[in-house]
């Protein structure tokens, strides 16, 4: 749903998600809210059956220590490749972990990935007063003239892709829930604009 919303927020309501701006907008809106979805999502799918033959309707909390580990968090196929089946001298296990490191290094070890900025617009004093100018909107309940939100029109779903290049599914998006998201968003938006615009003059 959090896509979809984020789509939503592109299509109507002025998200430029190349904007570090707009980035550092949404983490101090909804990134909280993104974390509690995403730890929910977590229990919920850690704890469903799993369908096949081979889990038996194991649940992935269930399957996930179904191995005893020799060396825990090592994977016990990538064990077996260092420990072989046959028996070593004790003077070889002492090196197990560094030849684990090593083999393991190219998968763990690879080029950085480029982050988007999420730098804020104000300097700390003008962010401060940025949230409070935001409170008090939000106490107000305040909708910007050029933002769309009347809730009796306002759209249920929203249309996404799967994929690159899938198929178009539809969201739906709870107006008890992401009518007002969309709401603070704006107003937020609005209101950074709106700031940063009368920094320049």
């Amino acid at each position: 749903q959090w896509r979809g919303f984020f789509t939503r927020l592109e299509r109507l309501h002025g998200l430029d998600h190349l904007s570090p701006h707009h980035l550092w907008l949404l983490h101090h809106l909804f990134l909280d809210e993104i974390n509690f979805d995403s730890r929910e999502f977590q229990a919920e799918w850690n704890f469903h059956p799993l369908g096949g033959t081979r889990n038996k309707g194991q649940s992935p909390a269930d399957i996930r220590h179904g191995v005893d580990e020799d060396q825990p968090g090592v994977h016990p196929t990538i064990l077996e490749g260092f420990y072989g089946v046959a028996e070593d001298l004790d003077y070889e296990w002492e090196d197990i972990n560094d030849f684990i490191a090593a083999d393991q290094s190219h998968d763990v070890r690879h080029a950085a990935v480029d982050v988007p900025s999420n730098d804020s617009p104000f300097e700390p004093e003008l962010e401060a007063v940025f949230f409070q100018a935001l409170d008090e909107v939000k106490a107000q309940n305040m909708i910007p003239a050029s933002f769309d939100l009347n809730i009796d029109t306002y759209p249920l779903c929203e249309s996404i892709h799967l994929g690159r290049g899938g198929k178009r599914v539809s969201v739906t998006l709870p107006l008890d829930i992401w009518w007002p998201r969309a709401l603070l968003w704006v107003q937020a938006l609005d209101l950074m604009t709106w700031m940063l615009v009368e920094g320049e003059l």
